[in-house]
């Protein structure tokens, strides 16, 4: 179990201290429910609010932020970035991973002409296809599929279940989470001919994950009709998401969760869209673009701009459309009873 005392905190985190730095410090939790043995934080005055009745033994606490008076014995750490601080604490208090030693379990399936880089780690019952590439000190932690002629980066991590496709890439340091799938077939049927169903499309080309990129449980990228479906390096992206054919997102782009995008629709840098949005096909989105949750996006939209609704629109005008709607009412208890008024007779002909 990982123990701190305030100090030590302080020193990490390039904190201010106050109090008593001595208090030993053994988990986080919020501010509500931490007890003495353990530390939380602070960013915002909603919160600050709660800490009169706190129970921490240690805040961290962003400079300029008042909290109200508390009784006990306790530290205050000042900082300038409440919650880029608490990355490096819940660092420190994160549990040990379990151990992966280099090597190929006896279970995996590694193909003759695969190479594999220093380092390289395949768990139980992976298997790597021909001629694929694995580099320096990646681990596959097990049952994970990999098919022909996929290039997968030095120091990435790839979940259990995860499958990636022939002959997709995936960049250095890339985390996949349980369940994803890179490089199946993308949607596209067409009428058949006689009528009596569908012809599928054949879908040829590949997908690029670039580096540093972290992809959820469950998400699933298809692969492009005859070029590559592309993800820009330190993109991430949330469980469940879908992403279609011939798609390009940019880099450190941000996806939430159960969003999905149709193909051939291209996110520019630094765009965060809300969970469960969804995009339609061929569309342009530009450069720090933010999609409300929920969202229907069915139009291109302009670098820097911020749209929510469905349809979806530039955030001020949905904005006012939504204060009028909720007037509706007033303006029908206005109206009604000239509604229900006799119409008056049409004016005579000329």
């Amino acid at each position: 179990m990982a123990r701190y005392d305030a100090a030590e905190i302080a020193k990490r985190t390039g904190g201010r201290p106050e109090g008593d730095l001595e208090v030993v410090l053994e988990g986080v939790s919020s501010v509500g429910r931490a007890l003495e043995n353990e530390l939380t934080w602070i960013s915002d005055e909603r919160h600050a609010a709660a800490w009169a009745k706190s129970r921490a033994g240690c805040v961290v606490v962003g400079e300029g932020l008042e909290l109200p008076e508390r009784a006990g014995s306790f530290a205050v750490i000042r900082v300038e970035h409440a919650e880029l601080a608490m990355v490096t604490v819940l660092g420190l208090f994160a549990p040990d991973s379990e151990p992966t030693a280099p090597g190929v379990h006896p279970s995996a399936v590694v193909h003759e002409s695969a190479r594999l880089g220093e380092g390289v780690t395949i768990g139980p019952f992976c298997r790597v296809g021909r001629d694929t590439t694995v580099g320096d000190g990646t681990v596959l932690i097990a049952n994970v599929q990999l098919g022909a002629e996929v290039g997968i980066g030095a120091g990435s991590t790839l979940h259990p279940g995860v499958v990636i496709g022939d002959r997709c890439s995936i960049g250095s340091a890339t985390t996949l989470h349980a369940n994803v799938v890179i490089g199946t077939d993308g949607f596209g049927y067409l009428p058949a001919p006689d009528g009596g169903g569908l012809v599928k499309i054949p879908h040829i080309g590949t997908v690029e994950i670039g580096s540093d990129v972290e992809i959820g449980a469950g998400t699933c990228i298809d692969r492009g009709k005859f070029a590559a479906t592309r993800v820009g390096d330190g993109t991430k992206i949330d469980n469940l998401c879908q992403i279609g054919h011939n798609c390009e997102i940019g880099r450190c782009c941000v996806l939430c969760g159960q969003v999905g995008i149709a193909g051939s629709t291209t996110i520019g840098d630094g765009t965060m869209i809300g969970g469960s949005a969804g995009l339609a096909d061929h569309l342009t989105i530009g450069r720090g673009v933010s999609i409300g949750a929920f969202s229907g996006v069915i139009s291109d939209i302009p670098d820097g701009e911020t749209w929510l609704g469905i349809p979806a629109g530039k955030r001020t005008r949905v904005l006012r459309e939504h204060a009028a709607i909720r007037r509706l009412p007033d303006w029908a208890r206005i109206l009604r009873p000239y509604i229900d008024r006799e119409q008056p007779p049409a004016p005579p002909e000329a």
